[in-house]
């Protein structure tokens, strides 16, 4: 199919997208909860006549059958929701789950993978090959991939895709760029045991809160002195609590944190880094130090032919002006988990702009974004599967 009738396509089910991205927005569920947002896209899926597979709790895997068995591409949507009590009054689709927003985009994920959906429906007959719709659970949690991955392992699958509506990028211009796109975040916990003791005589005691100070100070030049400064990261302490009285030095300290990073040489350098400092740290004030950290979201670095693939569908869906270069994001996405299997690439998709209120970042509770861009999300969908599948 051209790409003129696949962009004229899309653009027939915007009003369909924007209903079913308002009626997930409304009714926002968190990771692990979603199962509202699942029973409404099976009822969207059994409508449409595709065959489906539930993956963990929530999730869906479903299949838009072609012309060949032997090929297949998977096209993926997480569906889970945030935390958070939505700030926008003036919308009549505000969230009416308290505490509970769609503030990520998800539910514009959602909308355009159903989207694309109707359209591989309406052209089943010349796709060719095999298309997996992937509703993912969780991802917000970290979860929901290892599910949809054991479904797909035994078929063969040639290439994975996704969509991110992004909320720093002008609305209609696209990012498919090549190589690290979203940082692996590693998430660290900190125990330091000291000796507790009265304010008023130190020399008893052994401070946990001046080994955190210098485990803080130390640690935080490790990126400047020992990782290549052309290398996205960052190491960052969100939280530091010891003691409940101002004249008492305390027993332990905790330190918790994130290390993102976008080379797996830094991962495991900054790793070990960390480790030395906590551990030399607290052997040089006579404390003990624990240091656990846990793998946060996988690394996400796009193919360079998938990405020069969906380059080309872009352009020749709407044109060579839609295409920007945007730097790599130090958030993470476990969407990496799928590239780490398959070829393929994330997408960004802008979503900001001004005179709608889509302006917040995400995770904010004003956060929301241009549904104008709905019907180009789903043809991008299609016009990947579709050149993916197409090749030899």
């Amino acid at each position: 199919m051209m790409t003129s009738s696949i962009a004229d396509l899309a653009l027939g089910l915007q009003d369909y997208m924007v209903a079913q991205r308002r009626h997930l927005h409304q009714s926002p569920e968190l990771s692990f909860e979603e199962r509202m947002t699942s029973d409404h896209v099976r009822a969207e899926l059994e409508r449409l006549g595709i065959a489906y597979e539930v993956a963990g709790d929530y999730g869906l895997v479903a299949t838009v059958d072609g012309q060949h068995a032997e090929r297949m591409v998977a096209l993926r949507a997480d569906m889970d929701a945030l935390p958070i009590q939505e700030q926008n009054p003036h919308l009549d689709y505000c969230s009416r789950h308290a505490g509970v927003m769609h503030a990520c985009g998800h539910d514009g994920h959602v909308a355009m993978l159903l989207g694309a959906a109707q359209m591989l429906v309406q052209m089943r007959e010349r796709i060719p090959g095999t298309v997996k719709l992937c509703f993912q659970q969780a991802e917000e949690r970290g979860g929901g991939t290892a599910d949809i991955l054991k479904l797909l392992a035994p078929h063969p699958v040639r290439g994975a895709f996704a969509i991110h509506l992004w909320s720093e990028i002008e609305t209609g211009k696209f990012s498919v760029q090549a190589g690290p796109r979203m940082a692996a975040g590693d998430n660290f916990d900190i125990l330091i045991e000291g000796l507790g003791c009265h304010g008023a005589t130190p020399q008893r005691g052994i401070d946990p809160i001046v080994v955190a100070a210098e485990i803080v100070t130390s640690a935080s030049h490790l990126i400047a002195r020992e990782i290549d400064p052309t290398h996205a990261a960052a190491l960052t302490f969100g939280k530091l609590h010891s003691g409940h009285a101002g004249n008492v030095i305390p027993q332990s300290a905790a330190l918790a944190g994130t290390l993102r990073t976008t080379d797996k040489a830094d991962q495991a350098h900054l790793q070990a880094a960390l480790r030395r400092v906590v551990e030399h740290t607290a052997q040089a004030h006579r404390a003990r130090a624990t240091l656990d950290i846990r793998r946060g979201g996988t690394m996400l670095v796009n193919d360079a032919r998938e990405s020069a693939r969906a380059h080309a569908v872009v352009q020749a869906l709407y044109g060579a002006q839609a295409l920007i270069d945007f730097p790599p994001l130090m958030v993470s996405e476990n969407f990496g988990d799928f590239l780490e299997v398959y070829p393929g690439l994330m997408a960004f998709i802008g979503v900001r702009n001004a005179a709608c209120g889509a302006t917040f970042a995400h995770h904010h509770p004003q956060f929301n974004i241009d549904e104008a861009v709905l019907h180009q999300g789903a043809a991008l969908h299609v016009g990947y599967a579709l050149s993916c599948l197409a090749a030899a």
